[in-house]
């Protein structure tokens, strides 16, 4: 057995203690540490950035502690980029905001009573509506109800001077926004949202001469100073040279995601310089663009149920059958190795069958060598996994007992 890191990437538990431990995925639906590891792994299987790992699996481990991580052969470049995800993970999952449509709804009324308190009467009868793609078009739709607006006002106007509402459901960094705004002529412009930082809408307001004001239901609030202390001035530069003015502000908020889609968020890669995609956290039943967008079959997710014992895997262990080879990660230490050959098969053995006789007798159909060795050999590699925190037996002696 060769240590071959990286193989397996812890990416979530719970407390090592508890085998019932949530791991911050407050979601609709989702109830229970086992439910909060399989959504989250479908979640991260619609991500583009998983067709980008080409041999590698999502690993869920039920019980007895629920566990997910990601096993596969990865370049060093792959390993700093999952190191970095698993840091997203940790950040965003606690503070994950899901807006449902019956919570949209209510936001858009929200929002609807702002431009009523801003603009009064003109808010209906003067402005002109229309929706940024894709996620605009639906809070538009609720917000026309919201505001009773005739059909003639969902639209542009003819005379560029007209006043023009701009609608989406977020801005997080004004970069959709800047672009769709460049294709327009509107000379009074307001840019209403359901949620967004106020740091975003003040920079918008003041590079935009034509923004009359940014209106948002509700506002995110901007991590990033905390969370990057020292380095935030320069994370602040790398992000501004490296998307070239194309956004109006940078700033860390909670990720937050619609029923419809989830907005695309970064991360900034300082080994390659660049501004690469992060996880997606909602699981294709909870959003519409990853129900549609993704196939199933595609998601590359093993899911792994305790065997008969009472030799099994350790608590804290993931693994992944290849078939040329079984990847183990032990989550604590971060310990990842690779079995192939008659020890890939001995570990089959153990896990499935359980027991040490069993196991013998289902590896002496597959190797021509006598009882004794064989089993001398697999007791030797039970004792090695047991010590390196692989294996356990449930019985409480340590390793796969020998047969008298």
């Amino acid at each position: 057995m060769g240590e071959v890191p990286p193989g397996v990437l812890c990416l979530r538990s719970g407390a090592s203690d508890e085998p019932t431990a949530r791991i911050g995925y407050d979601l609709p639906g989702v109830d229970g540490a086992r439910e909060e590891v399989l959504a989250l792994a479908r979640a991260l299987a619609t991500s583009s950035l998983w067709s980008t790992f080409a041999r590698a699996v999502l690993v869920v481990r039920l019980n007895p502690q629920p566990l997910l991580g990601i096993a596969g052969f990865f370049s060093a470049a792959e390993r700093d980029r999952l190191d970095m995800l698993r840091s997203q993970l940790r950040h965003a999952l606690p503070g994950l905001r899901y807006i449902g449509y019956a919570q949209a709804e209510q936001d858009c009324m929200r929002l609807a009573e702002r431009l009523r308190q801003r603009f009064g009467t003109a808010a209906r009868s003067e402005f002109y509506y229309v929706a940024m793609p894709r996620g605009g078009y639906v809070v538009l739709g609720m917000l026309a109800y919201a505001l009773d607006l005739p059909p003639d006002r969902l639209g542009l106007p003819a005379a560029p001077e007209a006043p023009v509402v701009i609608v989406d459901d977020c801005a997080l960094s004004g970069a959709r926004f800047k672009r769709f705004l460049s294709g327009h002529s509107s000379s009074r412009v307001v840019f209403a949202h359901l949620y967004s930082p106020p740091e975003l809408r003040a920079a918008i307001e003041e590079q935009e001469p034509r923004v009359v004001v940014c209106v948002s239901a509700h506002d995110l609030e901007d991590h990033a100073r905390r969370l990057l202390g020292a380095n935030h001035a320069r994370w602040q530069e790398h992000l501004g040279r490296a998307r070239d003015g194309e956004a109006y502000w940078f700033g860390h908020c909670a990720k937050i995601g619609f029923a419809w889609s989830e907005p695309t968020t970064g991360w900034w890669n300082g080994a390659t310089n660049q501004l690469e995609p992060g996880w997606n956290l909602l699981p294709p039943e909870l959003c519409l663009k990853h129900r549609v967008a993704t196939d199933p079959k595609s998601a590359r997710i093993v899911t792994q149920e305790d065997g008969p014992g009472p030799i099994v895997p350790a608590a804290t262990v993931l693994f992944a059958d290849f078939g040329d080879a079984i990847l183990l990660g032990e989550s604590l230490t971060g310990s990842s190795y690779a079995l192939r050959g008659v020890g890939a098969d001995m570990w089959r053995a153990l896990v499935r069958f359980g027991e040490l006789e069993r196991a013998l007798a289902w590896l002496r159909d597959q190797y021509a060598v006598d009882e004794v060795t064989l089993e001398r050999d697999l007791h030797a590699f039970g004792e090695d996994l047991t010590a390196r925190r692989l294996l356990e037996d449930r019985r409480g002696q340590g390793s796969p007992a020998r047969r008298e």
